[in-house]
């Protein structure tokens, strides 16, 4: 399990519980079993209660994954921590109207909770029970007196409580991706990220201000992962962004060399050794895609099986290696290989093979036009007054044809262990792996 505490699947969906969940289970024992129940009945009960509780916070992350999946979007995992819920999707949705049914769906899940648990405080309580679900000094009395209509009532009004502020508008929470998805149909996407997060960060920081105040250590702990996680996602937005406005076609490095199924490993290392290249696509002798040979697998069989191996009988074969068309975007073919698990793809100009793409290749093309995308932002002379102003640049950009053609004739295909997730002078597109769906509890 590693750093997880307790793993389940439900649903076809990979339930994590992380390790530090043992500490807000230690701390509901603690001030439970400091109450009038006495340490043993309380903190039974002050776990029982944040168990039921975070069994809430699953409930609301199920919200968004069942909803993101109607729309095709697969969830890769829900992960629990002490301060909410984190559910793990593929991709974001591509459409804003999706995105805000997918964000809405978590809190209407609490608001139905509630509602539920409504007429069980009549049945259990009765009326004068009732009358107390909304007073929100019984979460003070739940800990002073634990028992089953203190627990609905706790319940109760933690889910509304928890549905209410995740529909705050503190992006990357619920209540921040509704006004992306709002923002979003009248204004380009990336603009309405920008000024989502921008709200998102003075809403942490009233949080930080309001938890230094009052002593609240978990909203000032949420407020901190607002502020990072609304920042984080600016930039895997600006990424996509960029990658869209490129063709995988048009990122294959055009003097790529081929290797064939009956050469010998001898020839990939002799070309390893005296070229930038380290991933070659393995063609038969009738010129269609077979496989590819990376460098780890060269030099794995080089060690234990020698030169002379055959190439056919240690390459990937083409079944294992994603193909996209050379229309795709470098965005979408980067999610492609974030779900398959892969740092190649296979190319396709129809059914032609055009060639390969290797994780290194895009992390390439993503700094060089980056960085002409900034040049030209910063370098653009004012528009004329006669002329509507455009948006915002990354919004706006088309393929350019002169970047692209200095990065493909440059040589690629650096290895993945020294260039993967690092910076060298603009970001590396790492960070627009499908992003994660944050929702904090």
């Amino acid at each position: 399990m590693g750093k997880n505490l307790a793993e389940f699947r439900l649903l076809g969906i990979d339930v994590k519980v992380h390790w530090s969940f043992i500490l807000i289970l230690a701390f509901g024992a603690f001030v439970y079993g400091a109450g009038p129940a006495g340490w043993l009945v309380g903190g039974i009960y002050g776990v029982l209660t944040f168990l039921l509780l975070f069994v809430c916070v699953t409930l609301h992350e199920y919200g968004h994954a069942l909803t993101a999946r109607h729309y095709g979007i697969q969830t890769r995992s829900i992960l629990l921590l002490p301060i909410g819920g984190v559910a793990n999707l593929e991709r974001m949705p591509e459409k804003p109207h999706q995105e805000m049914v997918i964000a809405i769906a978590g809190p209407l899940v609490n608001f139905a909770i509630a509602a539920l648990l409504v007429p069980a405080v009549f049945l259990i309580g009765g009326m004068e029970a009732a009358g107390s679900l909304g007073q929100t000094s019984v979460l003070n009395d739940n800990l002073r007196a634990p028992g089953p209509v203190n627990l609905l009532l706790y319940l109760f009004l933690t889910n509304v409580l928890l549905a209410v502020f995740n529909l705050l508008p503190a992006f990357p929470m619920d209540g921040g991706r509704l006004l992306r998805a709002l923002l979003a149909m009248a204004i380009p996407y990336v603009q309405a990220t920008r000024i989502a997060v921008l709200i998102g960060r003075l809403v942490a920081v009233g949080m930080a201000v309001y938890g230094i105040f009052t002593g609240g250590i978990t909203l000032m702990l949420v407020a901190f992962f607002v502020y990072v996680g609304g920042s984080a996602e600016l930039e895997a937005v600006s990424s996509r962004a960029v990658l869209r406005s490129v063709r995988a076609g048009a990122a294959i490095a055009p003097r790529a060399i081929n290797l064939y199924t009956s050469e010998r490993l001898e020839r990939a290392m002799d070309l390893i050794l005296t070229t930038y290249q380290t991933d070659y696509p393995v063609l038969d002798m009738g010129g269609r895609f077979a496989g590819v040979l990376t460098r780890q697998r060269l030099v794995s069989a080089l060690r234990e099986q020698g030169p002379d191996t055959r190439i056919v009988e240690v390459m990937a074969p083409s079944s294992e290696v994603p193909e996209v068309q050379a229309s795709a975007d470098l965005a979408s073919v980067w999610e492609l290989m974030s779900q398959h698990g892969s740092r190649i793809v296979a190319v396709r100009n129809g059914p032609q093979f055009a060639g390969i793409l290797t994780s290194d290749d895009i992390s390439e093309v993503f700094q060089v036009v980056a960085a002409a995308m900034e040049g030209r932002r910063r370098h653009q002379p004012p528009a004329a007054p006669t002329t509507a102003a455009a948006p915002a640049a990354l919004d706006t950009w088309a393929d350019p044809p002169d970047v692209l053609q200095a990065v493909g004739s440059a040589d690629t295909g650096k290895d993945l262990e020294a260039h993967s997730g690092t910076d060298s002078e603009g970001k590396t597109p790492a960070s627009i792996a499908p992003e994660q769906e944050k929702r904090n509890g």
